[in-house]
């Protein structure tokens, strides 16, 4: 079975570091990085819903191509978005719905929440970064997200077929080899 991998986190938990590291640490991997789409009114409600629902007939149709599908981001996203209030709109119907239907998909499926225990890191990363400019990037947004990716992690954990792991990235050394040995992935250290 292919395994479908998504991995979700604050800005400044090292999200985009880790899912380049994994493309290239893992045979055939395709990366996805989503960023969701932009309408922030009610319209943003039924684009959201129909980018995703494109995403899922796209992941059914590719579950018998042998590759690996890394996700920088899902449908997870858009319910934290819209908690914080960075929507006008509840994504949480839908948000519902798609986990059940991922829970249903033909993959060996791995769910990374990633998290700072020291959160005081996210100001000395968030510090060097670029910022968007359709979403405020601050330290304070990343721990109120933080919160948010807990609680969904907690929820997906109740779906049989979704394996949830939460890990800890202070040290980048440290989780990716935990993260190593969930995925069997061999390396030199």
């Amino acid at each position: 079975m292919n395994r479908l991998i998504i991995v979700v986190g604050p800005h400044g938990v090292g999200k985009t570091r880790l899912t380049n590291y994994l493309r290239d640490h893992l045979e055939s991997c395709n990366l996805y990085r989503l960023s969701g789409q932009p309408e922030k009114g009610m319209d943003g409600l039924t684009k959201s819903i129909d980018m995703y629902e494109a995403l899922f007939t796209y992941l059914e149709q590719m579950k018998d191509v042998s590759v690996t599908l890394l996700f920088d981001s899902f449908f997870m996203t858009e319910e934290a978005m819209c908690e914080i209030q960075e929507k006008a709109y509840s994504f949480h119907e839908a948000y519902q719905t798609f986990s059940e239907r991922l829970n249903l998909m033909p993959y060996d499926i791995y769910y990374f929440n990633l998290y700072l225990k020291d959160i005081s890191l996210y100001q000395q990363r968030l510090s060097t970064r670029t910022h968007h400019k359709y979403f405020p990037i601050s330290s304070h947004h990343s721990i109120t997200l933080q919160t948010i990716y807990q609680r969904i992690s907690d929820e997906l954990k109740e779906q049989k077929h979704i394996n949830v792991f939460d890990i800890p990235m202070d040290d980048f050394h440290e989780a990716y080899q935990k993260i190593d040995k969930i995925l069997e992935i061999e390396r030199d250290f």
